[in-house]
């Protein structure tokens, strides 16, 4: 009878006691290990990376094993980017190839996800990759504060709703050979976004956001946003609309969990703080279940379920209360829902929706486009928009506005020169400026590109970037896209040393047909520009 293959007997019985011994132990502990890594954390290091080198690192983490990390375009995050991140690609080759000692990178960092549950939608996620594109070529090309260093672009991702954000700023922090100076971007004010940015500037990393608005960012050292915050949105908004409705129903997220939506309550809130004003009628949902990392696609689908059900609810209330504005603090996409349950109901009556700038995430579905052919009218304040310029110059501007309004005519111009050099190619196809997220993610890489810049450093590093953070004022204001930018980075006697300085903010509609918004005013918190 042949042998079974096995163990050398003859060979192991030549052995010491003591040497069978030595061997049945290693070979226990072998199995042991072996036992170990099928079910324990040395299966998690032997999980191949989704790629990794030269200025890509992009890891399996999670137990949803997302692929998350930084990349050069080398790495397609969600197939939608992959041709605007090829271009990318390029470009950043080409900066290491003819700079590599007076470079430096700025990450893109976003919650990318193509899940139907994400947040930010990814004709967002594409329109901001898109303008933190236009930014880098328009400063590699051309002269923002100096014309070195140049400017790798590096896209990041901290996965479905930011939830990993702890191990894409750890793949951040441990740069090695990338020269990475800035974080920029965000995307949205969720709980992992703020977790990021606290991580970041704990390292004397600077980080500057593009979209995030909620009022929990208003005063985090190192850290600057283009966007004003939601105090101020809704504050531009009521004084709007107060004029028109001495009476409001407020629609509220109960999710504390998420900024946005948790600092617009509050915001709205104060509509019956106003002399003759008054809240009628409060409608409430709680997103919190939906947003939970984590969780199986089962229950994922049952708290999607279980809010989009509630909101459905809301209009038979919402119509008996009228003649009122609906103060709409939520999200975009749960927006959506509202504005289809008035289809079937209050067919009599005029509604006017008031909302924040995450309107821009309402995905312009077909039914949606229809909805807003009805009696329901969607307003909200936004961050940028590309014909609020235009808009403000018409007419008979007060003086004290007009040279805000020129320097936002002359930074949207200088963007739009950029956008057109680079709308031809394959990264742009079907692209389109129909809101202002290219705009923001344009203005925040710019705005850290003056940073790095002003260093007059080939290759600074992050700290001595963040130096420079209360520079960008005065003489040194960024002029761009969506207005003049500037900061007191005044973190210790400012409660907002985080926020742009008097920041225009576009009172918007969104338009039936296209769906894309159309400008009502412009204004500015305070009721004026401010000289800074």
């Amino acid at each position: 009878m042949a042998r079974r293959p096995g163990f050398p007997r003859a060979w192991f019985g030549r052995l010491t006691v003591r040497a069978r011994v030595a061997v049945a132990v290693l070979c226990a502990l072998a199995l042991a290990a072996a036992g170990f890594a099928l079910s324990g954390p040395i299966a998690r290091l032997a999980d191949p990376p989704c790629l990794r080198g030269a200025a890509t690192t992009v890891l399996h983490e999670g137990t949803n094993h997302e692929c998350v990390g930084i990349t050069d375009g080398a790495f397609v995050f969600e197939p939608g980017l992959a041709a605007v991140e090829a271009e990318i690609r390029t470009a950043d080759q080409r900066v290491v190839r003819d700079h590599p000692h007076d470079y430096v990178s700025v990450v893109m960092l976003l919650p990318i996800s193509t899940a139907p549950s994400s947040i930010l939608t990814m004709t967002n996620t594409v329109e901001q990759v898109r303008g933190a594109f236009v930014a880098q070529s328009h400063a590699n090309d051309g002269n923002v504060d100096g014309d070195a260093p140049y400017i790798q672009l590096l896209i990041g991702s901290d996965g479905y709703q930011a939830n990993q954000s702890a191990a894409a700023a750890a793949i951040i922090e441990g740069d090695t050979g990338r020269h990475i100076a800035a974080v920029a971007g965000l995307g949205l004010s969720l709980p992992g976004t703020q977790d990021a940015v606290e991580r970041l500037t704990s390292r004397q990393i600077p980080v500057f956001g593009a979209t995030v608005t909620a009022d929990t960012y208003d005063d985090i050292k190192d850290f600057v946003r283009v966007a004003p915050d939601n105090v101020n949105e809704a504050e531009v908004a009521l004084d709007y609309v107060a004029d028109r409705f001495p009476r409001a129903v407020l629609v509220e997220d109960e999710n504390g969990g998420d900024a946005y939506d948790a600092t617009l309550v509050k915001g709205f809130r104060r509509f019956s703080a106003r002399s003759g004003h008054r809240v009628v009628d409060i409608e409430t949902y709680n997103t919190t279940d939906r947003d939970r990392p984590r969780q199986s696609s089962q229950a994922l689908a049952q708290a999607e379920s279980d809010v989009a059900t509630r909101i459905s609810q809301m209009s038979t209330n919402i119509c008996a209360a009228q003649p009122a504005v609906v103060l709409f603090a939520g999200r975009g996409r749960d927006l959506a829902g509202l504005l289809h349950s008035f289809s079937g109901v209050c067919l009599d009556k005029d509604i006017t929706i008031v909302s924040g700038d995450d309107v821009t995430n309402v995905s312009m579905t077909a039914q949606v486009r229809h909805d807003l052919g009805g009696r329901v009218t969607v307003e909200y304040a936004g961050v940028a928009d590309p014909d609020e310029w235009r808009a403000a110059s018409t007419g008979h501007p007060p003086a004290a506005d007009r040279t805000a309004i020129s320097d936002g005519e002359q930074g949207y111009a200088t963007f739009a020169r950029a956008y057109g050099a680079l709308a031809g190619g394959p990264g742009f196809t079907g692209a389109s400026l129909t809101d202002g997220n290219t705009m923001m993610a344009y203005d925040s890489v710019l705005t850290a590109v003056s940073a790095i810049r002003l260093t007059e450093q080939d290759q600074p590093l992050p700290a001595a970037v963040a130096s420079e953070l209360g520079a960008l004022q005065g003489a040194r204001r960024v002029l761009g896209s969506s207005g003049a930018i500037g900061f007191t980075a005044d973190y210790r006697t400012s409660a907002v040393g985080s926020n742009p300085v008097g920041k225009a903010i576009p009172i918007l509609r969104l338009t039936p047909g296209t769906g894309g918004p159309q400008v009502l005013a412009l204004k500015w918190p305070d009721g004026r520009p401010s000289d800074f």
